[in-house]
C-alpha cells in the first residue's frame, strides 16, 4: 500500500509539472521530490526484509535469501542462545533460589484431584505387591513362620497360667458357643457322614484283618452302618446345640472342668502334662500341612485388596489417598524439614541440571531441524508479518520526508 501510494503521487506529481496549472510550481517540485524519495525509501526496505526470506522477484541476488541458505547457522545460533543465555544453569539456578518448593507442593495438595494423581501410582504399586501373596515362596515363607512360631511357643508355667485366665473370662463362653455351633452344624452335613461310613469300612477291614468275622460282617452291612452314623450324627448335633445354648449343659462343664484342671497341671509346672504338651505340639508341627488354608486365606485378601485399590472410591483408596496427602503436609507443617526439602529440591534440580542441560539444545536443534526451510521460513514471516509491513511503510514515510527536506534545502540553498 505505501508503494502504491509513493508510485502514485509521483506520477501524479510529475504529470503536473509538466502540464496543468501548476507546471512548475515549487511546492509541487518539493512534493515530487518527497514522493520519488518515498518509492526510493519503499522500495529499498521492500528489498531488505525480502531479502530476508527468499530472493526477490525470484533473482538470485547475492546475500538475498539469508534465512533459507543460513538456515544451519541461525539455527545454531538460536541453540546457543537459548540453551547457554536464557536458559543457562545461572539463570535456571537463580528463579529456583527465589522459588519454595514445599509451599508449591502443599498447594498442589490442597486439590483432591492432585491427590488422587498422586496416590494412584501408589496403589498400583500396592496392588501388585499384593498378587505377589500367591506366590508359592510367599506360601512356603508364611508355613516356615508358622511351624517355627509354634515350635519357639513357651509352654511353661506361664502358659498354663493364661490358659487359667483364658477359661474364667466372659469371652470364652462365647468361643465355646460358636465353636459347639460350628460342630453341630458340622455333624449334619452330607460330608461327615461319607467320611463315617469309610471309617466304618477301614475299621472292618483291619478287624477282618485281625481274624475277626462277626463284628466285621456286622459292621460291613448298610443298614448297620446308617443306623450307627445317623444316630451319632444326631445324638453329636443334639447335644452340641444344647450345649452352645446351655451354660449348665454337662457338656460344657465337663470342657471347662477339663481345661481347668490341665491348665492348674501346667501352672503347677507338672512334669506329665507338660510332657504331653510338648508331644501333642511335635505331632502338630509335624502333620501341620498348612498351605491349603494359607493359599486360601492369601487368596481371599489378594481378591479383596485388588477390589479396594482398583475402585478410587473404596476404603483403602481412600485411605492411601488420605494418609499420603496427610503425610507429607505434616512432614512440611515443620519449618526445619520444609528448609530442608527446599534444599534437597534445589540441590538435586542443580545436579540434574549440570548433568542434562545439554538436553535443553538438543531439544531446541531436533524441532527445528524438523520442520522443513519452507515451513521455518514461513514460521518466522507469520510472527513478524505485521512489524515488516510498518517497516515497509516506515521506509517510505521516512524516505519521503528526506525527499522534501532535502529538495526544501537544495531551493533554499541555491
Amino acid at each position: 500500500m505505501s508503494l502504491l501510494l509513493a508510485i502514485s503521487g509521483a506520477v501524479a506529481s510529475r504529470v503536473g509539472l509538466a502540464t496543468g496549472p501548476f507546471a512548475g510550481a515549487a511546492w509541487l517540485q518539493v512534493l515530487a521530490a518527497g514522493f520519488e524519495a518515498a518509492l526510493v525509501g519503499g522500495l529499498a526496505d521492500w528489498f531488505a526484509v525480502t531479502a530476508l526470506f527468499r530472493h526477490p522477484l525470484g533473482v538470485p541476488i547475492p546475500h538475498t535469501a539469508i534465512i533459507p541458505t543460513r538456515r544451519d547457522k541461525i539455527i545454531e545460533s538460536i541453540v546457543s542462545m537459548v540453551q547457554d543465555e536464557w536458559l543457562s544453569p545461572e539463570v535456571i539456578g537463580a528463579r529456583l533460589s527465589r522459588l519454595s518448593p514445599s509451599e508449591l507442593v502443599v498447594d498442589w495438595l490442597r486439590d483432591p484431584t492432585h491427590v488422587e494423581r498422586l496416590g494412584g501410582p501408589l496403589r498400583d504399586f500396592l496392588r501388585a505387591i499384593a498378587r505377589v501373596l500367591t506366590e508359592p515362596e510367599v506360601i512356603e515363607f508364611l508355613e516356615r513362620t508358622v511351624q517355627r512360631q509354634l515350635r519357639e511357643l513357651p509352654l511353661d508355667r506361664s502358659a498354663g497360667r493364661w490358659l487359667e485366665q483364658m477359661v474364667t473370662r466372659d469371652g470364652t463362653g462365647a468361643a465355646f458357643q460358636s465353636a459347639a455351633r460350628s460342630l453341630a452344624n458340622l455333624a449334619r452335613q452330607p460330608a461327615t457322614t461319607e467320611t463315617l461310613y469309610t471309617w466304618l469300612e477301614r475299621a472292618a477291614a483291619a478287624l477282618r484283618r485281625d481274624g475277626k468275622r462277626l463284628v466285621p460282617m456286622i459292621l460291613r452291612r448298610k443298614v448297620v452302618q446308617r443306623t450307627l452314623v445317623e444316630a451319632a450324627c444326631d445324638y453329636a448335633s443334639v447335644e452340641l446345640s444344647a450345649a452352645a445354648e446351655d451354660p449348665a449343659h454337662p457338656l460344657r462343664r465337663s470342657v471347662f472342668e477339663a481345661v481347668e484342671r490341665f491348665a492348674a497341671r501346667l501352672a503347677s509346672g507338672d512334669p506329665g502334662t507338660v510332657a504331653q504338651v510338648e508331644q501333642l505340639r511335635a505331632a502338630l508341627v509335624e502333620s501341620l500341612e498348612a498351605q491349603p488354608v494359607l493359599l486360601r486365606l492369601l487368596s481371599q485378601l489378594q481378591q479383596q485388596l485388588e477390589q479396594d485399590l482398583g475402585d478410587p472410591e473404596g476404603y483403602l483408596a481412600r485411605l492411601v489417598d488420605r494418609r499420603l496427602r496427610a503425610g507429607i503436609v505434616d512432614l512440611l507443617d515443620d519449618p526445619e524439614r520444609r528448609v530442608q526439602f527446599d534444599r534437597w529440591v534445589r540441590t538435586t534440580a542443580e545436579d540434574l541440571l549440570r548433568r542434562h542441560h545439554h538436553q535443553i539444545g538438543l531439544t531446541v536443534r531436533e524441532n527445528l531441524d524438523a520442520l522443513e526451510t519452507d515451513a521455518l521460513v514461513a514460521q518466522i514471516e507469520a510472527r513478524v508479518g505485521a512489524d515488516l509491513q510498518f517497516i515497509r511503510l516506515n521506509g517510505a514515510l521516512v524516505g519521503g520526508l528526506i525527499g522534501v527536506a532535502l529538495a526544501l534545502l537544495h531551493r533554499f540553498a541555491w
